[in-house]
């Protein structure tokens, strides 16, 4: 379509473009009589002249205005001007849903926040006998307290019964998004609109959609034919109850789905409780003011909750590399403080986003271990060797576990750092007699009430992992 920036259409000034699909394109502009911004989709030209769409589209634009749901974004005005038939909404800063898909699996808390809202979105409208029948990521917007805002309702169905009139075999939707039944020409009911709510919570919770291939049209015929790749074989911290909901959501048989938008809603709570839920602003696209936000929201989160388990980590390693560094050898007292520390912080971030599982943690610890060996041969290495293993550590987790994000390789490999510098500043600590003294004295004590706290530690990391699962 042409560029309409700078134009007037009706009694809006066209500002800016906004984005443009296959059936319209939406642009900022201003309303003086109102001394707003909003969203002005503008149809194809072509449209315009054609008086049963003209009518199609009074009559769907009327029963859509009309919905008033808080996660749908509303309709101000309709009409046609200048040749142009146009939608107003509003504008919203922010972004879509898309802006949050950046290829890895998102946390649970996002995921069922999403598709709770979207879903209940989905069942008000199918209870008003709409189908929307274009659900799809980009059709979700984000506003700037987190909301998920479902739009372009109806918008497929107006333009499909126009198309049908010129176009033989003419099939509207996004391919990634589409259901077998609608890939195949059939009538549609509200579990085509489940379907690609399914296909949604597919791509969150593994990082991609599920069919992908060389044509649009290639990929219709897997949606239909082509079996649907385990989400768990792609994401192996998803949760076995959130990989039912997924397969029941993308049955190819309509009638093997959830019978409503609804009772997919409710499956999906069921697997993802209601305390793994974040704060809406973890949802917010990225955006300069957002960011900021988010940043400082995510901090805090990062602080408050790993922070016992960090702190009694760094505590239990500190006593063992004390009293290791000082009565037996120092360097094996370095190293053990840099396992004990990190692997607190690769438990601690397990907790925060449970998606890293426990065999990456217990690969982690075993090359930890495993340089405390390397250590003990060569220590007058240890400074480059400890240096070179923490790293290689992520690099074989990465390799290994492709669900490990390069974020939490960076905060693991922190933690691994920090701790072992601590433990350079303890063996140092220790060379003095009496630090020595003060070590042989509680050696026996320290052993035992570290282990104690350790193991507690790793219990708790443990059983919060099962209940989550």
């Amino acid at each position: 379509m042409e560029n309409l920036t700078g134009k007037q259409i009706g009694a809006y000034q066209i500002v800016a473009p906004l984005g443009e699909g296959g059936m319209a394109a939406v642009y900022k502009a201003y309303q003086p009589a109102t001394d707003r911004y909003v969203a002005l989709k503008i149809l194809p030209r072509h449209f315009a002249s054609d008086p049963q769409f003209i009518g199609r589209f009074q009559q769907e634009a009327k029963v859509l205005a009309k919905l008033q749901h808080p996660h749908i974004l509303p309709i101000f005005d309709f009409g046609e001007a200048d040749d142009y038939t146009y939608i107003v909404m509003p504008f919203i800063e922010g972004g879509t849903l898309v802006n949050l898909m950046r290829g890895e699996p998102l946390p649970l808390a996002q995921i069922r926040r999403v598709i709770s809202q979207v879903g209940d979105a989905l069942e008000y409208a199918h209870l008003h006998s709409l189908i929307h029948r274009d659900v799809k990521p980009s059709n979700i917007l984000i506003d700037e307290r987190g909301n998920c805002l479902l739009m372009d309702f109806g918008l497929a169905k107006i333009v499909e019964g126009s198309l049908h009139l010129t176009t033989s075999g003419m099939i509207m939707g996004t391919p990634a998004y589409m259901s077998p039944e609608q890939g195949l020409g059939e009538g549609l009911d509200t579990r085509t609109d489940v379907y690609s709510l399914g296909v949604i919570l597919y791509e969150m919770a593994v990082g991609r959609v599920p069919y992908k291939a060389e044509t649009p049209m290639a990929v219709i015929v897997k949606h239909i034919h082509d079996p649907l790749p385990l989400p768990r074989a792609l994401n192996v911290n998803l949760p076995e109850s959130v990989e039912r909901v997924i397969l029941k959501s993308l049955a190819k048989n309509p009638n093997d789905r959830f019978g409503t938008a609804g009772e997919m809603v409710n499956a999906l709570q069921a697997a993802i409780p209601e305390i793994a839920t974040s704060d809406p602003a973890t949802l917010i696209p990225d955006s300069d003011a957002v960011k900021k936000h988010s940043a400082v929201t995510k901090f805090s989160h990062l602080l408050w909750r790993p922070v016992l388990s960090v702190a009694v980590g760094f505590a239990v390693g500190a006593l063992l590399g004390l009293i290791l560094g000082a009565a037996i050898h120092p360097f094996i007292g370095i190293e053990a403080f840099g396992a004990i520390g990190g692997l607190s912080v690769g438990l601690a971030w397990r907790r925060i986003e449970s998606s890293v599982s426990r065999r990456q943690i217990l690969t982690m610890a075993g090359i930890w271990m495993f340089s405390a060996g390397i250590a003990w041969i060569f220590s007058p290495l240890l400074f480059i060797m400890g240096g070179l293993v923490g790293w290689f550590s992520g690099l074989v987790l990465k390799k290994t576990q492709p669900a490990l994000t390069r974020k939490q390789i960076i905060i693991i490999a922190f933690g691994w750092w920090l701790s072992w510098m601590i433990g350079v500043a303890l063996f140092v600590l220790a060379t003095s007699s009496f630090a020595k003294l003060l070590s042989a004295f509680f050696a026996i004590l320290a052993i035992l009430l570290g282990g104690a706290i350790g193991s507690w530690v790793m219990f708790a990391q443990y059983h919060h992992a099962r209940s989550k699962d």
